[in-house]
């Protein structure tokens, strides 16, 4: 069976990250068919990025798509495997982040860059819609 994948970036005023991520991604991944999907929050509410997964989750399946990469668009990739996986992973623990920008990566981080079979997600029934504001939310 041949995969799809879709590449789900929340957004929202970081437009310099915006042009470096999608120039590091579509020279990264190969071999692989893709769409980028860039969800953008027009308001001035604290961000929500879970309703923006969601919404850019839904834009993936109407696109085919049956697997995602939620990717946060300040971590790059170095060595990342975007492959078809029947297994929910993490896929970035080595950063390299834009530049004047730093973050924070541990053991117990999950979030950031995460692969889901869309199988998976909808079974999860996705990411919490009420959740404001930056961190944590995955």
């Amino acid at each position: 069976m041949k995969h799809k994948l879709g590449i789900i970036v929340p957004y929202r005023n970081r437009k310099s990250q915006l042009v470096e991520f999608k120039k590091s991604i579509k020279e990264y991944i190969t071999g692989i068919d893709y769409e980028i999907i860039i969800v953008e929050q027009l308001d001035d509410n604290d961000f929500n990025r879970g309703k923006l997964l969601n919404i850019g989750f839904l834009k993936a399946e109407k696109l085919g798509c049956d697997y995602v990469v939620f990717h946060d668009i300040d971590m790059l990739p170095i060595d990342v495997d975007y492959s078809y996986s029947d297994t929910v992973l993490h896929l970035i623990k080595e950063l390299k982040t834009p530049k004047g920008f730093t973050r924070d990566n541990f053991d117990e981080y999950f979030g950031g860059v995460t692969l889901f079979p869309s199988s998976v997600f909808k079974k999860i029934n996705g990411y919490t819609n009420e959740y404001w504001g930056w961190g944590f939310e995955d």
